[in-house]
């Protein structure tokens, strides 16, 4: 930092602006300590104002951006200065710096879990970084793009393993594997890719192996001080070593999990589940004190996602898609001979728009309460006038099984729903079957011929009743995230909790908890 610091002072005494942003910048990459980078960043931002150059503008915010998105996780200002940096960036000729924005807000997206979104985003620099890549001669530009290219291939993979495109992400990580091995230039791509066939090898069942890719990942991780990446490492290490049947184990590194998160004060919704094995393992231990630190720790958790969720996510659409929309609009305008006339008309159309979508919002708001109404009063009825109860079939086949064994078999389904044992994740028939000490074939009888349904419509049914009458018994349930919500009632995701909680009570989850709460505080 001497020699930095000694060139930022020789542009300061000959007022070259230009050198002193370069000055700071060079500052921020040097400087250790988060606080003093966001120092030498505001600097680099106030200097490039005063030089009043877009580009140079934009490359400040966004870098200043970047220092609250990856050292102080603070993702509201982040995306402040990522929005920022975009609008000045309108009209540049700098790709590289277009591209390097357009990327970052893919990073929002993606911690939003918008990752469709997100992915195109990445489709799109990792082309460009591509291209560039093909043509490029400059050694120090052609290392940017490289590292470019390589991150667009990471972030654009894990987009694809969110969504589920097992093959498309798998393809992108061999890829990636080809092209770092080896190399000094880029050994924290090197992790994120051994971090991404890490949990891959989880997913395949080559427990092993995981455990081999994710151990080098967070060597080299921490080597690169890049914590919230370690944290995600060790969150999947610990899963591993609890689906190896090493609770010990898996409990340390759990551990180790919430020491970062307190350590630098961030949190993220891949690691939040890691409070959950805690809050399971306390309660085994019988520890009701480290029980309740632990749901605490998980409260505060999903509160500080939930609120990033909304007011990320409102910002994003606020400055970044209705700025394009005006682009788009400005574009057509200038095109067009009559353009007051198509202003006009535009701005006609959008207050018919406007007028539309507010009395669709108010309609549909309408709907919400009378489905809400309609499903408290389902709630009220005992079971047997409900309708959801699960009923004799009167069309039964006979003579297949004896009166006896289904008799057993009901019997037994009854103190598999008492013990709640249908929150348990991925239960297929068979499961079920050996729990209640029965035949896969016997259990599908009875459920199709004398119950009415089937297998997964009873299942369902059974986690969305249960956690329906958590959300109206239990206030603490109406705090906590669609994930954990999902999770709590043993499905695998938001999406699928989502439209199972449609199906079943005629609204979705978000729709009831919102009426809910308001129904609370009018109490």
């Amino acid at each position: 930092m001497v020699f930095v610091n000694l060139y930022i002072k020789k542009a300061k005494a000959e007022k070259n602006l230009s050198e002193l942003i370069a000055g700071y910048d060079e500052a921020v990459y040097y400087e250790h300590s988060a606080e003093r980078k966001i120092k030498y960043a505001d600097s680099a931002v106030a200097v490039a104002i005063k030089a009043n150059d877009p580009d140079e503008i934009s490359m400040s915010y966004l870098k200043r951006g970047i220092v609250y998105y990856y050292n102080k996780r603070n993702y509201n200002k982040a995306l402040q200065d990522y929005l920022r940096a975009f609008s000045y960036s309108k009209n540049t000729k700098d790709l590289y710096l277009y591209h390097k924005i357009l990327y970052h807000l893919g990073m929002v997206k993606s911690y939003l879990g918008f990752y469709e979104e997100a992915a195109i985003h990445f489709k799109e620099t990792l082309l460009y970084y591509e291209q560039e890549l093909s043509c490029e001669t400059d050694p120090n530009l052609r290392l940017n793009d490289q590292h470019g290219y390589l991150n667009s291939l990471y972030r654009l993979s894990t987009c694809y393993r969110n969504l589920k495109l097992y093959r498309q992400e798998d393809s992108l990580i061999d890829i990636g594997v080809k092209k770092v091995r080896n190399s000094d230039e880029f050994v924290q791509e090197f992790a994120y890719f051994q971090k991404a066939k890490g949990i891959n090898s989880i997913r395949n069942g080559n427990l092993p192996l995981a455990e081999k890719y994710l151990k080098n990942a967070g060597r080299l991780l921490s080597k690169k001080e890049d914590f919230a990446a370690v944290a995600t490492v060790y969150f999947y290490l610990g899963k591993l070593h609890m689906a190896d049947g090493r609770q010990k184990k898996a409990v340390l590194y759990f551990h180790k999990v919430d020491s970062i998160l307190n350590r630098f004060n961030f949190v993220t919704p891949e690691v939040v589940g890691n409070y959950k094995y805690l809050i399971q393992f306390a309660k085994d231990k019988g520890d009701d004190r480290l029980q309740l630190y632990y749901t605490n720790k998980l409260l505060r958790a999903d509160s500080i996602i939930t609120s990033d969720f909304s007011k990320l996510s409102a910002k994003l659409y606020r400055e970044y898609q209705v700025n394009k929309l005006n682009e788009s609009r400005d574009q057509l305008v200038k095109k067009h001979k009559y353009g007051n006339i198509f202003l006009i008309l535009l701005i006609v159309c959008v207050a018919l728009f406007f007028c539309y979508s507010l009395y669709r919002y108010r309609q549909r708001e309408k709907l919400i309460t009378t489905k809400y109404n309609d499903l408290l009063e389902k709630l009220k009825m005992p079971d047997e006038v409900k309708g959801d109860n699960l009923q004799e079939n009167s069309n039964t086949v006979k003579g297949l099984y004896s009166e006896e064994a289904i008799a057993e078999i009901r019997k037994n389904l009854k103190v598999f729903e008492e013990k709640k044992q249908f929150l348990n994740k991925d239960l297929k028939l068979p499961d079920v079957a050996r729990l209640i000490n029965t035949h896969r074939s016997a259990l599908s009888f009875v459920l199709n011929e004398h119950m009415n349904t089937t297998f997964t419509q009873y299942i369902k049914m059974l986690r969305i009743k249960y956690i329906t009458k958590q959300l109206m018994e239990n206030n603490i349930y109406l705090q906590y995230s669609m994930d954990t919500l999902a999770a709590e009632c043993g499905m695998k995701n938001r999406i699928v909790f989502s439209n199972h909680f449609l199906e079943i009570n005629g609204i979705r989850p978000t729709d009831f908890v919102k009426k809910r709460l308001q129904e609370l505080e009018k109490r």
